[in-house]
């Protein structure tokens, strides 16, 4: 696998991403480091780049630089956006750069910007109408995404440095300073008609503040899945961290949990920016996400000679290309899926799922061995914490959950949803135990990984019976499906018997 670093120097903070990947094929982010540099401070007042926020910048960059070069990166994109890109004195941040470093920054454009961070969300969330944002250092974009396109773009410079050191005055915050930051806010997306909430319009937030939100949201709801890529954040739980933030000073916000110190003094003022914005279009939720401008950076490279590079259907290549990344047996997967895909199909009258079940059920299937990469012995465990942490694109976290629990249910007794149950919706225990038995009954009919069986055929009734149809021997296969049906017989209360059915001859004669 190939290693490429992507370097985005913010207005607030500097990152660098680590990607391993074969092109067109599988990717892992392998590191990630961020440093605040707040290379913006002070740019409001004089236009101009100040020298300490310019050694704190360069100095990240350099330190990237080496760590890139120490651990085997064969390639670095870098790029900075709106601080360098809108100072009179840029020459003097060229020449402190070069002075300790060989990198190849480029500035990028407002519109490139917005349209690096398009491609890293759509890709991310699987995202076809709607809008995303970038809430930075020192602006904010908006763009409208129409079928998976960009069709609209707008920046304006309201980033939470910029706008808490303009606003922010008094700590904790006055009222009269409240309001101020509340109407600059408000009247910086006064003239955004075309962001409008819609049936099947959905806004996308990326950058540190949102995630900062989300944590803070989660820590408050003590939520079960450590995960901010795909969370739902609503006004309301907005409108309650920003009276929290604003009736604390700094050093009561740095004790709350989810908010880091190095953020505690901007939070409130992208809290606000983020909230009059969801205003502005009639919002009462945004879906965080966790990948942006240096994602769109990767895929673009990753996908290169695609235009615009997006993945054709984000969902079904991130579950791909986490079987890949850990070796996955595809011939044993693939006839997992063809055998518990087609007792869904035959089992449509007892359990009355529909397209979206059976698309989960597959994709369990795909993965439901995955963990074997961390150790044998509790694999299915191993599957599970897998599921939950991998960057699986497009899945809600309630998705995610039922995900993680097919696959670990998927070898022997039964686990229930425990403290993800919050996640879930009435029925999805049930759902959960019954896609789980089909899994389960396909995973023994492939026990000895050779594809015996061919094809199966189910008999409704009381017993349910399903007929095994081989291309040799599948006695193996058979008694081990039996043995592990009770999970089944629990899920559709009814008796299940798994039986030989149609034999082809001749490879059974060679088989003997």
């Amino acid at each position: 696998m190939r290693k490429i670093g992507i370097i985005d120097l913010g207005s607030n903070t500097t990152r660098l991403i680590v990607m391993a990947y074969v092109p067109g094929r599988c990717f892992r982010l392998v590191d990630e480091v961020s440093e605040v540099v707040r290379l913006a401070e002070g740019v409001d007042a004089s236009g101009a780049l100040q020298p300490r926020p310019i050694r704190r910048a360069v100095e990240a960059l350099a330190m990237f630089q080496r760590l890139c070069r120490n651990t085997g990166v064969e390639e670095i994109i870098a790029v900075g956006t709106s601080a360098i890109r809108e100072a009179t004195n840029q020459e003097v941040f060229w020449e402190a750069l070069r002075s300790q470093t060989s990198l190849d920054l480029r500035i990028i454009s407002a519109r490139e910007e917005a349209y690096y961070a398009y491609v890293g969300a759509v890709n991310a969330l699987n995202l076809r109408d709607g809008f995303i944002f970038d809430t930075g250092g020192g602006s904010t974009q908006v763009d409208a995404i129409v079928n998976r396109h960009l069709v609209e773009s707008f920046s304006a410079q309201a980033g939470v440095l910029r706008f808490t050191e303009r606003y922010v005055r008094s700590d904790p915050i006055s009222k009269s300073d409240l309001r101020a930051l509340m109407g600059a806010a408000r009247q910086v997306f006064a003239d955004l008609e075309w962001l409008r909430a819609g049936e099947g319009r959905v806004l996308a937030g990326m950058g540190g503040t949102v995630r900062t939100l989300a944590r803070i949201d989660q820590k408050q709801r003590l939520y079960p899945l450590d995960r901010v890529h795909g969370y739902v954040l609503t006004r309301v739980a907005l409108l309650e961290i920003i009276e929290q933030l604003a009736r604390k000073n700094r050093r009561e916000r740095e004790q709350i949990p989810g908010l880091k110190a190095e953020r505690a003094d901007v939070t409130l003022a992208g809290a606000v920016i983020i909230d009059q914005l969801l205003e502005r279009g009639g919002f009462s939720e945004l879906v965080v996400s966790g990948q942006g401008v240096r994602e769109g950076l990767f895929y673009s490279h990753f996908l290169r000679g695609m235009e615009p590079p997006l993945i054709d259907d984000p969902r079904a290549f991130s579950v791909l290309n986490l079987a890949r990344l850990d070796d996955y047996e595809q011939g044993h997967c693939a006839k997992v899926a063809s055998i518990c895909l087609s007792l869904f199909d035959q089992l449509a009258p007892l359990h009355r799922y529909g397209p979206w079940e059976r698309e989960l059920l597959g994709y369990a299937a795909t993965l439901h061995d995955v963990g074997v990469i961390v150790g044998y012995y509790d694999h299915h465990k191993h599957s599970e914490y897998l599921v939950h942490n991998a960057a699986l694109l497009g899945f809600t976290h309630r998705e995610i959950v039922i995900l993680g629990a097919l696959v670990r249910n998927h070898r022997k007794g039964w686990t229930d949803p425990g403290p993800y149950a919050v996640l879930l919706q009435p029925g999805d225990t049930t759902r959960i135990m019954r896609l789980s038995a089909l899994l389960r009954i396909a995973e023994y009919l492939e026990r000895s990984k050779s594809q015996v069986v061919r094809e199966v055929r189910v008999e409704l009734g009381d017993p349910v019976r399903i007929h095994v149809d081989s291309r040799g021997d599948a006695t193996v296969e058979i008694w081990e499906a039996n043995r592990r049906a009770s999970l089944f017989e629990r899920a559709f209360q009814r008796r299940v018997e798994i039986v030989p059915g149609r034999t082809d001859a001749l490879a059974l004669e060679a088989f003997v």
